[in-house]
């Protein structure tokens, strides 16, 4: 959710325009306002907090290089989670060429519980973060929008560039394999108790 503002603060749109002619406080201004659900995205996307922190940054960044390119014709928001996206994407295929010795090396440095005692342990939050990172992208990334951000379908569809029926059927097949994965997490727990 982004911050509240007082009716005479600036639309995200007009920050926009204000930053693409130079105005810095502009850009701090929008920062403020999307950094935490930008981030709350990636957190739930990515998993990892200090990952998310890396691809927020990654976003704002990219943000400023595409700010000439920026047209208020679509919503502020839709653009900026649409780079936020796009980050992801990058950030997945980059993860998947890395050799499979660098991915065993940062395994090592912190090694997961066992899944006894993780399920154990863990409440209904985790679990559900924990089964959200294995969903495939195209169906966290709608369900990560939509339940996290608080977009409808329609918005969701202007981001991925995909239809409105499309997102709810992402999001649809996403809860689906959601509930099963809850479902046997759960399992695991009453068989461990």
């Amino acid at each position: 959710m982004t911050a509240s503002r007082e009716p005479s603060d600036p639309n995200d749109e007009d920050l926009m325009l204000a930053y693409q002619a130079g105005d810095r406080g502009a850009f701090d201004q929008l920062y403020y306002r999307y950094a935490r659900p930008i981030y709350n995205f990636f957190r739930r996307s990515a998993g990892r907090p200090d990952r998310a922190e890396d691809l927020c940054q990654k976003t704002f960044l990219k943000l400023h290089i595409a700010r000439q390119r920026y047209r208020p014709e679509a919503p502020f928001r839709h653009w900026i989670f649409t780079i936020a996206r796009n980050v992801l994407r990058d950030d997945a295929r980059e993860r998947r060429r890395r050799p499979a010795i660098e991915v065993a090396s940062a395994e090592e440095q912190a090694p997961p519980a066992p899944r006894s005692n993780r399920c154990e342990t863990m409440d209904v939050g985790l679990m559900i973060t924990e089964a959200l990172g294995t969903l495939p992208l195209s169906q966290r990334e709608v369900l990560v929008l939509n339940r996290y951000q608080g977009m409808n379908y329609a918005e969701i569809g202007a981001i991925l560039g995909i239809s409105e029926n499309a997102a709810k059927q992402r999001a649809f097949q996403g809860m689906q394999t959601l509930r099963r994965r809850l479902r046997g997490m759960d399992d695991v727990r009453h068989d461990v108790s």
